[in-house]
């Protein structure tokens, strides 16, 4: 009988389904351990970072003075959360310090010769972009382009009540100037018993108030808008006469002006009768005038109507190459800290704007009102230009230009000849001359103007006043383009005639001069050194003084005597090598003024 298959007992259990369990199980658990162990080594890793394993590493500061006393809270607030960079532990130290003695040290592009106060800085804070902007000589000293970690507008500080009166007449930076040299402006504006708006101009270190205020006064009277002034601008004759009545205003307060703002604004909040008082005004930051008010200044901010210059505290991180890589990263680290949201209200404990909002606080003395246009600010070298002209202002005068148009001036220097050189450099001067100068033109060769070796093109009189028809500027424009060169050097007769026109002419409110431009010694045998010398010698008045001043272009064998006739009627002689340099119309404009 057959047997069931059951009886030959139980079926075995297949052992590979078995063993690919274990080994599924095997590999995940392989998996778990290897990342385990990536994430374990990635911790070490992050904690080596932490130790700062490459050690510890100082990020030095400079920042203006107005803005260092809350970054150096910022900084100790940045230090405790224990940043590193580069596996460097990184802590921040901030040093008060002017923006022009860190500019001028950072000029040098060698941090060993840094001269400075305190270390040299990875990071830069100066009060204004223009302070920057004296470094456009010197590329790859900053890196990147500069934030402004907080802002105050510049304001002009002054008394209540003259703050109420010029912000009620609308009274706008190209107004400035006619306040500040008319004697009695103030009185005609319903001030009665002020005077003239003796308005302080410091110009040393941290000044830089007084530079953007400068720049908003040429963009207003240059019709520049929002600006940038640019370099024409700036050298333009309006702007030139409204800046200079400004520093001359300025120069002649009792006692001079203050040696920077917050002196300036000291004085000014000391002064018990502010009428009478040695000064009635003085551009500064809002936020300097809102610490000032908290020592009870008592003083007040009137904001010019036109574009507003701003003090924008740049962060300027100083690139690889001035400090290590280190500091560098470390710098560009702490300035993006600073431009958190959080770090606002420290900075507007202090007066300063930052961040999205107004500062909160305002009061009448101080509103914080909106800057409605901001002006932008100018290049490094237009910025030192204006503020050149505050603090040498140019004077008013009257002075009679000798021009030599004789053949040697026919000569080829650099790309064109020596007279059409000197006609466009005394052009460009002339420009830059002040509204309330006398200038003429006299050219001198050979029969001129019939037997006479000179021609008087522009006859000697007022910037704005008319020749035949046209504005003198322009007459002296049109006479400079047209000039072409001819044959003899008439030096001696011509000197003579110019001298005695000069001094018969003589303006008595002002300066006077004649200022001769020649290249080449006299070749006109009819008058001798010494015949010269002696006429002009008898067409002196003491009474009606009239210097001479020369200007001398390439080799002259007249020096001697030309440099005689200087000395002896009280001038100045300066040789110039050639035509086509700068030092031709930095001679002629230093003689102009």
């Amino acid at each position: 009988m057959g047997q069931h298959r059951g009886d030959e007992g139980a079926r075995g259990v297949s052992k590979g389904p078995v063993i690919a369990g274990v080994a599924l199980v095997l590999v995940v658990l392989a998996v778990f351990g290897w990342m385990k162990l990536r994430d374990r080594i990635s911790e070490q890793g992050t904690a080596a970072a932490q130790t700062c394993v490459e050690g510890d590493a100082v990020l030095d500061v400079s920042a203006d003075p107005d803005i260092a006393i809350p970054l150096g809270e910022l900084a100790r607030r940045y230090n405790d959360t224990a940043p590193v960079v580069r596996d460097h532990c990184i802590s921040v130290t901030v040093t008060p310090a002017p923006g022009t003695a860190v500019a001028d040290s950072l000029a040098t592009g060698d941090p060993a010769h840094w001269s400075g106060p305190g270390p040299a800085p990875a990071l830069w804070i100066p009060q204004s972009s223009q302070t920057v902007n004296r470094l456009a000589d010197h590329p790859g000293l900053v890196s990147g382009q500069p934030k402004s970690i907080a802002s105050s507008p510049v304001v002009l500080a002054a008394p209540p009540l003259l703050a109420a009166q010029l912000t009620q007449r609308r009274t706008g930076w190209q107004d400035l100037a006619g306040l500040q040299s008319d004697p009695q402006s103030l009185t005609a504006s319903g001030l009665p018993g002020w005077g003239s708006l003796r308005l302080a101009l410091p110009t040393g270190p941290q000044s830089e108030p007084t530079a953007l205020a400068a720049e908003a006064v040429a963009a207003a009277v240059s019709g520049a808008g929002a600006g940038p002034v640019t370099a024409e601008q700036a050298a333009s004759g309006p702007v030139v006469t409204a800046l200079s009545q400004l520093g001359i205003g300025s120069a002649f307060l009792a006692g001079g002006p203050p040696a920077n703002t917050a002196d300036a604004l000291t004085a000014l909040a000391a002064q018990t009768d502010q009428a009478a008082g040695t000064l009635h005004a003085v551009p500064a930051t809002e936020q300097q005038v809102y610490r000032a008010n908290r020592t009870d200044a008592a003083l007040a901010t009137f904001t010019p109507t036109g574009a507003t210059p701003v003090a924008d505290h740049p962060a300027a991180v100083l690139a690889a190459g001035w400090v290590d890589e280190t500091r560098s990263r470390a710098a560009a680290q702490f300035a993006d800290f600073l431009l958190q949201p959080e770090q606002a209200q420290t900075l507007h404990d202090q007066g300063f704007r930052a961040g999205d909002s107004e500062r909160a606080g305002a009061d009448a003395a101080v509103p914080f009102a909106p800057v409605t246009t901001a002006l932008a600010p100018s290049s490094g070298a237009v910025s030192a230009a204006l503020t050149d002209v505050v603090a040498h202002p140019v004077e008013a005068r009257s002075t009679t230009v000798l021009l030599d148009v004789s053949g040697s001036m026919s000569a080829t220097e650099g790309s064109d000849t020596r007279l059409h050189n000197t006609a466009t450099t005394l052009a460009a001067q002339i420009t830059a001359t002040p509204d309330g100068s006398d200038v003429g033109l006299w050219t001198y060769s050979r029969g001129l103007d019939g037997t006479k070796p000179y021609r008087v093109l522009v006859p000697t009189g007022p910037l704005t006043g008319p020749v035949a028809g046209v504005a003198r500027r322009q007459a002296l424009e049109t006479a400079l383009g047209s000039l072409t060169p001819a044959t003899a050097t008439s030096t001696y007769a011509s000197v003579e005639a110019a001298y005695r026109a000069a001094v018969n002419g003589y303006a008595s409110d002002r300066p006077n001069s004649l200022l001769l431009i020649t290249d080449g010694p006299n070749d006109d045998t009819s008058t001798s050194a010494r015949q010269m010398l002696s006429a002009v010698a008898a067409a002196a008045d003491p009474d009606r003084p009239v210097r001479i001043d020369v200007v001398t272009i390439g080799p002259n064998s007249d020096t001697a005597t030309l440099e005689q006739l200087a000395q002896q009627t009280g001038g100045t002689l300066i040789p110039v090598a050639t035509s086509d340099g700068p030092e031709l119309g930095q001679s002629i404009g230093k003689l102009l003024s």
